[in-house]
Formats: C-alpha cells, sequence, structure tokens
C-alpha cells in the first residue's frame, strides 16, 4: 500500500525536515565524526568530547527539521522510555557504591591480598580480569559495573606492577565475559525476550542459548587470562614494597561483603537497583563501624568554597558526565526513530536477496549489529532495543532460530563495534575515571584509547568466533527452524 505524501514529505513520520528524511541521521553521524576527530586528531580522550559532539549533531538536526518543535519533543521522549531512564540511574547510584567502597579502603584491602599471596603484575591483572567478571555476572550490566571497578582495580593494580593499558583491557573484558555469563543480564533478557520461533511463537530459550554460547565464551575467556598474564606485568611498580606494606589494610575486604551482598540480591530479584540500594547500606554500616570510614566520609562541607562532599555527593558529581553523553545519545537516538532513517535501512535490508538465506541474513544481523553499535558508542542495551526487530524479521524470514539469532545479537553488540577507540563509552569512560584518579594523586599514568582497545582480548577474540558462526556456519544446523514463508504468519506469531 501506498503511503501518503504531501508536498514531498512522507506523513508516516513523527519528524519531517527539509530535503530528505536521511538528515534524521545526520545527529548520530555528525556525533561519530567530531568524536573521531577530537580523539584521533586532537587527542582529547574524555567523555566531555562526546557530549560536544552530541549537542552539535542534536542543533544541526534542529535547523535541518522542518517542526522544529516536535524535534525537541522527540529528544525528550528518548530519555522518558523506561529502559533509557532507568539506565541513567543505575549510572548515578553505581557511581555512588563505587566511592562507598573506595572511602571503605578497599584498595587497602586489594593491596593486602596482592602481597600476601604473591599476585602482583601479570598475576594481579588476572585477579581484575575474573573479579570484574564476577561483579558483572551479578549485576548484569558491564557498563555501570566498569563504572564501579576503576576506581578500585586500577590504583592497587598500578602499585602492585601492572601495566596499565592491560589492566584496562581486563576490567572491559571482565565485565563483557561477566555479562555474558549473568542470568541476570539486561542485554541477554531484552534479546531473548525479542526472539520468537517463528512455528510456535515462543521466544527464545534462556538455558539453550547459554548452553550453546558457554564453550565458546569460556575458551575465549581462558585465552584471555593467559595473555593478561603474558602481557599484564609490564608496569613499574609506583612505590617501593615498604610503601605498598604500610598502605595495605586487610579491613579492607571488609568491602567485599557489599558487593557480595549486591550479587545475591541481582541474582535474586534480577534488578540491579535494588542490589546496590542494600550494598550501598551495607557498605556504610560495615565502614563506619570497622573504622575504615570517618562520619565526614559521608557528608562534609566546605563552607569557604561554598561545597559539600562525600561518598553521596561525589558519587553523584562522579556521573554527571556519563549522564549528559547518555541523555544526549539517548535523544539522538529518538530523532533518528521518528525521522523514520531507522525504518527506511531496515526496508532496505529487508529488500536484499541475501536476507532470504540463513548465511546471508546471519551477516546482514552481524553487520547491521555492529554499525549500530559503533553509531550508539558501544551501548550495548540501546543497539538491542533499536535493532532487535529488524533482527526478529530477517530472522524469521529466512529460518534463523530464535537462539541463534540471540546468540549473534548479543555477541555482536558486545565485541569491537562495542570498544571503538574513537568514541566507545567503555574506553571514553575508563579514561575519564582514570583521570579523575590521576587527578587526585598525580603518580598514577594516564591510559589513551587505541592502547586499551588493542588490549581488550576478550571483545577481539568475540569477533573472530563471530565471524567463524556466520562465515563458516559453526552450529547453524543444530538451530535450524523453518523460515516463516507467508507474510500473514509472520505477523500473526509476532501478535
Amino acid at each position: 500500500m501506498a503511503h501518503q505524501r504531501v508536498d514531498g514529505k512522507d506523513k508516516r513520520f513523527a519528524l519531517q525536515f527539509y530535503g530528505t528524511q536521511g538528515f534524521a541521521a545526520l545527529p548520530i553521524l555528525l556525533y561519530m565524526i567530531i568524536a573521531a576527530i577530537i580523539s584521533i586528531g586532537i587527542r582529547y580522550y574524555g567523555m566531555e568530547s562526546l557530549i560536544f559532539a552530541s549537542v552539535i549533531g542534536l542543533l544541526a538536526g534542529f535547523f535541518l527539521c522542518r517542526n522544529k518543535l516536535e524535534y525537541w519533543a522527540s529528544c525528550v521522549r528518548g530519555l522518558t522510555q523506561f529502559g533509557n531512564a532507568n539506565l541513567i540511574f543505575i549510572f548515578i547510584i553505581i557511581a555512588v557504591f563505587g566511592k562507598v567502597l573506595v572511602a571503605g579502603d578497599i584498595g587497602g584491602g586489594l593491596l593486602w591480598i596482592g602481597l600476601n599471596c604473591g599476585l602482583q603484575g601479570g598475576a594481579f591483572v588476572v585477579l581484575v580480569f575474573v573479579g570484574c567478571a564476577v561483579f558483572a555476572t551479578g549485576s548484569g550490566a558491564p557498563f555501570p559495573a566498569l563504572l564501579a571497578l576503576v576506581p578500585i582495580f586500577y590504583p592497587s593494580g598500578v602499585m602492585l606492577g601492572a601495566d596499565p593499558t592491560v589492566l584496562v583491557g581486563a576490567m572491559i573484558s571482565g565485565v563483557f565475559f561477566g555479562d555474558a555469563l549473568s542470568p541476570s543480564s539486561q542485554v541477554i533478557h531484552v534479546t531473548i525476550n525479542s526472539q520468537h520461533d517463528p512455528g510456535t511463537g515462543r521466544p527464545a530459550d534462556l538455558v539453550e542459548v547459554m548452553k550453546a554460547r558457554s564453550p565458546y565464551l569460556v575458551a575465549i575467556a581462558l585465552v584471555s587470562a593467559v595473555l593478561f598474564f603474558l602481557l599484564g606485568g609490564a608496569g613499574a611498580a609506583t612505590v617501593s614494597p615498604q610503601e605498598l606494606a604500610g598502605m595495605a589494610d586487610a579491613r579492607g575486604l571488609l568491602m567485599f561483603v557489599p558487593i557480595a551482598l549486591l550479587l545475591a540480591v541481582c541474582v535474586k530479584t534480577r534488578n540491579l537497583l535494588m542490589g546496590v540500594s542494600w550494598a550501598i547500606l551495607a557498605g556504610v554500616v560495615l565502614g563506619l563501624a570497622s573504622g575504615l570510614m570517618e562520619p565526614a566520609a559521608l557528608a562534609s562541607f566546605d563552607f569557604a568554597k561554598q561545597q559539600m562532599h562525600g561518598v553521596f555527593m561525589d558519587g553523584v558529581t562522579s556521573s554527571v558526565n556519563l549522564v549528559f553523553a547518555s541523555i544526549l545519545l539517548f535523544g539522538m537516538i529518538q530523532i533518528a526513530v521518528e525521522g523514520g532513517i531507522l525504518e527506511k535501512c531496515c526496508d532496505f535490508l529487508m529488500g536484499l536477496k541475501m536476507a532470504k538465506r540463513p548465511a546471508g541474513a546471519e551477516g546482514i544481523v552481524a553487520l547491521g549489529t555492529g554499525v549500530i553499535c559503533c553509531l550508539l558508542s558501544g551501548s550495548e542495551l540501546p543497539t538491542v532495543i533499536m535493532f532487535k526487530d529488524v533482527v526478529e524479521n530477517i530472522g524469521q524470514r529466512s529460518g534463523i532460530s530464535a537462539n541463534r539469532r540471540s546468540i549473534l545479537l548479543t555477541a555482536m553488540a558486545t565485541n569491537i563495534p562495542a570498544i571503538v577507540p574513537v568514541n566507545s563509552i567503555f574506553i571514553m569512560g575508563s579514561i575519564t575515571l582514570v583521570a579523575g584518579l590521576a587527578g587526585a594523586n598525580p603518580a598514577l599514568p594516564l591510559v589513551a584509547p587505541i592502547p586499551i582497545f588493542t588490549c581488550c582480548f576478550y571483545p577481539l577474540m568475540l569477533a573472530a568466533v563471530c565471524f567463524g558462526w556466520v562465515v563458516f556456519g559453526w552450529g547453524r544446523k543444530a538451530t535450524a527452524c523453518k523460515p516463516a514463508i507467508e507474510k500473514k504468519d509472520l505477523v500473526a506469531n509476532n501478535g
């Protein structure tokens, strides 16, 4: 059926642009280009560059939009979606939790473990990789987990002789691996509930998906651990053994109790905010009772500068750049959706002949997910939310099972496209956190995005495995299903 057009404008879309609807993609494209110029050309690394690029992109789109009032309303609608707003609160609360752990001297506890167990250099990097994986398994959200863990592991690792760049790569790799194994992963649950079998209409099976991909993921993690061990000890300890011994404090290990509580609550409730809330309370109580925290660590006032500090305020302020960058990104995503650019891309992909065959359709799913993830700064959950319906339609028509679609979608959203060094929130977020730590402690070195990218061994190898899944068809026959031939059947099954 032809769509109604008036004065050359397609009335299907809430946002109308001068000249072509393709301008709905301009904010995100400018965002990528400007962020790349700042990162590669000027060599400025940090979330501020993403914020600046977002503002320029949004303003450019505004001046090319016909219905300008609706343009900003669209940006607001991007934030008001539950999943997006939920992420904003997670970023804020997890940052507070990280400050509680630091104030409770969890770093001193890690130093104590490293000195007394001989875990220094590469061995400590492996411990960091495993620790980040365990934390992300419980939290079910890789990026918030990274926000909490960088301030904990980075100073301790550098002091124990770990290579700073490999150390950050281990943390990013760990949160991805842990999330992939997590029964409470937000990405996995959104994915499996969005992919349905064309015959029965049932969604993908979580247990079957985990069983099918876990051997690959565990193998990648083991190889990654070996590389972290071999390459992670190239750093130079920044303080003497005597100073390290003076900074080590076994009482800091008490802060692992709140972490354990967070993991337990998250696994039981599948709600990260619930787990973090109880963990913050446990951390504050244990910190005060053990003497690791003074009451001033919770709230202190600088009357001369009219400033307030403490774990709560400092946690909130440390998340400001991330929150702003996320709000602007959600706005750009919504503009692309309401401007119709996503629908046009979907129509194009669905019209390709290769989309009718499993191998070709899997290639489209993989490449499409990767491109969307790159455009969205490696934000894995928004990528899945934005592209899941396309994957559903292509997969059902070409006979790709719901389980296999789920595997490909989550894997492609968490490998190389998630760590593109010019704009990845995982890499830029880590760099921003490290810069803040180095500002407070000049002995800590700064890190750069491209070297971090080369040290993210887990997502790099996962990309190679995805290539094998698509090009060589690993596991394709075992998960094959009948395609939905009739369009009406496809609609009925999704209804």
